[in-house]
């Protein structure tokens, strides 16, 4: 669990994408990926921080993806079931290279906090409520997830972990709307 890290900027809660360019809201999908032939093109080379194929067995990994254009990934969220902390965990998290908002210009807002809604759900299907913790890259995010999604500051585990109680979770959940679909 310690080689982690979520690396998204949640820069607007918007109930699903908005399209940079025109401001339209795009409706949006979630769907798990388990093939790992599938998982080799989101790696370090083409700008996703880490090799996706590459994480444990033991981790789910969800895509967010527009509903007129399923193909094209927007993020990625790597889940880990909990027990010992009651919470889901997020071993990593991160927006398509050309959603990231540290490369510059963003194609699609919106899809940061999609993830952590994705990972309050899937905390509540495994029944802990929409508990969700995980490690922040740096202080910077830390502060962030804590300013925007009011996530605490836990620093027990790791210096940036943070933690989203069930309120926050459940607040985070009533913005976002996506449709879960099997691949």
């Amino acid at each position: 669990m310690h080689n982690s890290s979520v690396n998204v900027w949640v820069d607007e809660i918007v109930p699903c994408l908005k399209e940079s360019a025109t401001q339209k809201i795009k409706e949006t999908v979630v769907f798990r990926i388990e093939t790992k032939s599938f998982l080799e093109q989101f790696n370090e080379k083409t700008g996703w921080y880490i090799n996706w194929s590459e994480l444990s067995k033991n981790v789910e990994i969800y895509a967010l993806s527009l509903k007129e254009d399923i193909g094209e990934i927007q993020g990625l969220v790597a889940l880990q079931k909990d027990d010992v902390s009651q919470a889901a965990f997020i071993c990593w998290a991160c927006t398509a290279p050309h959603n990231n908002k540290m490369n510059g210009k963003q194609k699609y807002i919106g899809v940061g906090g999609h993830l952590f809604a994705i990972a309050c759900e899937k905390s509540i299907e495994w029944g802990f409520c929409g508990a969700v913790h995980g490690f922040a890259a740096n202080k910077t995010l830390l502060e962030h997830y804590v300013s925007k999604l009011m996530a605490e500051p836990l620093c027990m585990l790791h210096q940036y972990q943070f933690f989203i109680d069930e309120q926050s979770a459940q607040q985070l959940r009533e913005v976002y709307h996506y449709e879960w679909r099997n691949t």
